[in-house]
């Protein structure tokens, strides 16, 4: 076994894999760092560790011919793949997905609907565990992994966090929060006005951060990038978080869906351009 990794520093070694593997052969980043994460014991289990293999894929799946380790599971020893790199494991992740006729109905989905897709796994027989779909649904949910999905990102680390950028033209800078972050920390480091950033991020005196949320250090936009059109609100979310999620400010939202309130509801439909 080794350190077990918390979510922000998983994320941070392995969701640029991941969005690579959604680009590829659309497999939902989110889905995939969640995966990775479950079935490795946050990047501390013997085969995470020992082969590199972050996903549980035993050596019998698509008639695997490479190196194996002997690991228990629903028997004692079975083989499970062993790759040379946490980057192979990853591709070979999603290319047992694609190439498998089981999995077929998960590439009908939409690439965003990661809903779909963790439950859609289970049905597909990818884990013995009942409440295999809701687990990864929660480990999203949880830590915003969706975020992924959306925001394609270059990555920076500077001397305390890792800033990101998004890859749209002339991209938004943003860093994601620390556990028990807050506000005046994020700006001393970044030599901006903590007023400025409340002011950039929707954020008043006494917003509190949680660990993962979404800081932008210049203004959103007016509108989402083109891709974007519409979203459908998820239990949980609030309009600061949309905005968060598309870089688009609260006021735009408001107006564009011509709204008195900033409340939203599950299920409703924001127009996001």
């Amino acid at each position: 076994m080794g350190p077990r990794l918390t979510v922000e520093e998983y994320c941070s070694k392995y969701s640029e894999m991941a969005q690579t593997q959604m680009r590829k052969y659309g497999v939902p980043a989110s889905i995939t760092l969640a995966q990775g994460i479950l079935e490795s014991g946050y990047g501390s289990s013997y085969l995470a560790v020992v082969a590199n293999n972050h996903f549980g894929i035993k050596a019998y799946s698509r008639g695997w011919k490479g190196a194996t380790v002997l690991c228990d599971d629903d028997a004692k020893n079975e083989p499970f793949c062993k790759f040379g790199s946490v980057a192979e494991g990853y591709e070979y992740h999603s290319t047992f997905l694609r190439d498998n006729p089981r999995y077929a109905p998960l590439f009908k989905l939409d690439v965003r609907d990661y809903e779909s897709w963790a439950h859609g796994l289970k049905a597909c027989g990818y884990a013995t565990n009942p409440k295999y779909g809701t687990l990864l649904i929660d480990l999203i949910e949880t830590y915003h992994l969706d975020v992924y999905d959306i925001l394609k990102n270059k990555k920076v680390t500077t001397a305390h966090r890792t800033l990101y950028v998004t890859s749209e033209k002339r991209g938004l800078k943003y860093v994601r929060c620390l556990k028990g972050d807050d506000l005046a920390a994020i700006a001393k480091e970044f030599g901006i006005n903590e007023r400025k950033l409340r002011r950039y991020n929707d954020l008043t005196k006494r917003s509190v951060l949680k660990e993962n949320d979404i800081i932008y250090l210049q203004s959103k936009r007016s509108k989402a990038p083109k891709q974007f059109t519409i979203h459908r609100v998820k239990a949980g979310e609030s309009m600061w978080s949309i905005s968060q999620t598309y870089g688009v400010t609260i006021k735009s939202l408001m107006r564009r869906n011509k709204l008195v309130s900033a409340t939203v509801h599950e299920g409703q439909v924001l127009r996001l351009r």
